[in-house]
């Protein structure tokens, strides 16, 4: 038990610093465990949305800090969302599911990235972390987020 105790913690301490190098780099890192957190929302886009690249399924995970901020409105360095993106499968009976992964698209809290509205952005293609999209510090992104003061710049609010 006690070495089971001491991996767990040497694995999470593993995955801080990961975490702490990959901002310190100015990189989001790739969202690990992210589908054992909380469920916000899902949300279908369907042709005709803008952008069209977001068209599809998308379902919302927040960590525990993000969670947190999204009750009190109040969101601490570390306050992560990840966007799961699918494409829409129509099928039989007029059912649409989800079918391939097309993004995780990440939002990271960050109050030092002013020119982003204090959010570090990244999306990962296919959910693969080596293939990251952002290039531009996360400009492009915030420009539809930027709209958004009022609510920290995000298009979630808490569902209860």
């Amino acid at each position: 038990m006690r070495r089971w105790l001491t991996a767990l913690a040497l694995a999470a301490a593993a995955g801080v610093a990961g975490a702490a190098l990959a901002a310190d780099s100015g990189e989001v890192p790739f969202p690990t465990g992210y589908r054992s957190w909380f469920v916000d929302h899902s949300t279908v886009m369907l042709p005709g949305h803008t952008p069209e690249r977001e068209v599809g399924i998308a379902q919302v995970y927040a960590n525990a800090k993000a969670l947190k901020g999204l009750k009190t409105g109040k969101y601490a360095d570390g306050a992560v969302f990840v966007i799961d993106r699918f494409q829409i499968v129509e099928g039989d009976n007029k059912v649409l599911s989800q079918g391939e992964r097309k993004a995780l698209v990440v939002m990271l809290r960050d109050h030092k990235r002013k020119d982003t509205g204090g959010w570090a952005f990244e999306a990962f293609i296919g959910g693969d972390p080596k293939q990251r999209v952002v290039t531009d510090g996360g400009k492009a992104c915030f420009t539809c987020h930027a709209p958004l003061a009022s609510n920290n710049f995000l298009f979630t609010r808490y569902h209860p």
